[in-house]
């Protein structure tokens, strides 16, 4: 389709689509926005990319869990010309068959339809629907526990899991949130290993897309392992207290996936610092620590600083999977972080943490060119009401602590910041920062363009789509556009 929305498509209730950020998005598009306010920077150039679920229900079944819908890739080309709008789904092996047959499959929080025999000893779809990675002109969407999916960077079209010459062994698990370093090229990222024992695996992929194995962490007891954090020594986990704790109802199909996790704050906090040149893995235990994302690491002296958003769990797994589950109508504590600085002397074998910030976020974000190094600039995205949706994107500064917002009017909705950097300045900071804001009263979205100095200057401009964007989860831009189709 190209220009409009999907004629007639409604809700499950009823409502037209795109009254909720949790709305499903079922047409494709392909088309130059014509709705743009504010001037684009000449110098802003580049694709940027977003990814999360798309369709929240299947056949008239909904998903019951936020991870679980399928993964639908959006496309801004930022030209000479103004933006161009692609989306299309991942054709993953689930999107095509649930597409065929209505049903949903089981997810992390979703059953199959058909009690527990339809359940019983099935893992997770791959839902290709969680982040996305772009390296060496190559277009990856990636998911928790299996291969990313390799696409066209341009028409997003999908050539199929990516096993990079058979080198991701088993279930091939590519996580979420791989690492650039960008003096060498070189993406860092690991997979979880479930069998014959848990376990973590180390890849670094090099520019030419070789994959080499850097080390593995057996960890005791198997657990949500998210995000890592990459300096220029090591890869770090700072693996949290989240842990499998009733498998066997799980296995059987009695339950779904999410069941089986529980908070065990009294096994405590074990991180791994794992050398990048391939060396024995160090570990430290700290205090329990609950989070899901990592902003940056760096070696500074004798310490491996981390920053990340530490939440509070004291209602443990089960209350904070109740909002997952509940997406559309309560987002819970999902927004109200802190961003906390951890100081890891692998030596001593200790770990001190300070908070950075007293306000609440998510999703942190800097200026990627400064990955692995200390850096200035974290931005993030936060509810100006705790228990609310994201409403505000906020530079914080932390050279001299201040902190500057955007805000969204009325009941709209912002996503994750990705900063966009000027590429006639080498300084940190110097650029832009993309969100996605979603707009309740007309049922749409748009790219927001804020210059990451001063988010609170408000948009230097804004493309308004003709249809709205599900909340996406994460995103990239790359600052050189590869050619793609003539403008529809």
């Amino acid at each position: 389709m190209s220009g409009s929305n999907a004629e007639g498509y409604v809700t499950a209730s009823g409502e037209p689509a795109g009254a909720s950020p949790w709305d499903s998005q079922c047409a494709e598009f392909d088309y130059r926005v014509r709705d743009v306010c504010g001037q684009i920077p000449q110098s802003l150039r580049g694709v940027l990319y977003r990814i999360g679920p798309g369709r929240f229900e299947v056949g008239g079944h909904p998903v019951e869990h936020i991870f679980d819908g399928d993964g639908m890739v959006s496309r801004f080309e930022i030209g000479s010309t103004g933006v161009h709008y692609r989306n299309r789904y991942v054709r993953t092996r689930n999107y095509l068959r649930s597409s065929d047959d209505a049903t949903p499959s089981r997810g992390f929080g979703t059953q199959r339809l058909g009690g527990a025999m339809a359940n019983a000893l099935r893992f997770p779809e791959n839902m290709a629907n969680t982040n996305v990675l772009v390296h060496e002109n190559a277009l990856y969407a990636l998911w928790e526990g299996g291969r990313p999916h390799l696409l066209d960077p341009s028409t997003l079209e999908t050539h199929g899991p990516e096993s990079f010459g058979g080198a991701l062994k088993r279930l091939g698990a590519f996580s979420a949130h791989p690492k650039t370093d960008p003096l060498t090229g070189d993406v860092f990222n690991f997979g979880l290993d479930f069998f014959p024992r848990p376990m973590i695996r180390c890849y670094r992929l090099t520019p030419r897309g070789q994959i080499f194995g850097v080390g593995t962490v057996p960890i005791p007891k198997l657990g949500f392992v998210h995000d890592f954090a990459l300096t220029a020594k090591h890869m770090v986990f700072v693996l949290g207290p989240l842990v499998v704790k009733r498998p066997i109802p799980v296995a059987l199909g009695l339950r779904p996936f999410d069941d089986a996790l529980s908070y065990e704050p009294d096994l405590g906090t074990t991180i791994v610092l794992v050398p990048r040149d391939g060396g024995k893995p160090i570990r430290v235990e700290y205090d329990p620590l609950f989070h899901f994302h990592v902003t940056n690491a760096y070696e500074r002296g004798p310490d491996t600083v981390v920053d990340l958003v530490a939440h509070q769990a004291d209602d443990g797994w089960a209350g904070w999977n109740a909002h997952l589950r509940d997406y559309r109508g309560n987002p819970g504590p999902a927004f109200g972080g802190t961003l906390t600085r951890l100081a890891i002397n692998g030596a001593a074998r200790r770990c001190t943490s300070e908070p950075l910030s007293d306000l609440g976020g998510e999703f942190p974000q800097l200026d990627q060119r400064r990955t692995t190094a200390e850096h200035r600039f974290t931005y993030l995205a936060q509810a100006s009401v705790r228990g609310g949706n994201p409403d505000l994107i906020t530079t914080i500064d932390h050279e001299d602590g201040t902190h500057r917002h955007y805000r969204t009017d009325g009941e709209a909705t912002v996503c994750e910041p990705i900063f966009a950097p000027d590429p006639t300045s080498t300084d940190e900071g110097v650029g832009w920062l993309l969100t996605i804001e979603h707009r309740p009263a007309e049922q749409t979205s748009a790219l927001c363009i804020l210059r990451a100095e001063r988010p609170d200057d408000g948009p230097v401009a804004v493309a308004r789509l003709n249809h709205h964007i599900p909340m996406t989860f994460h995103g990239a831009f790359s600052p050189s556009a590869p050619p793609r189709a003539t403008d529809h």
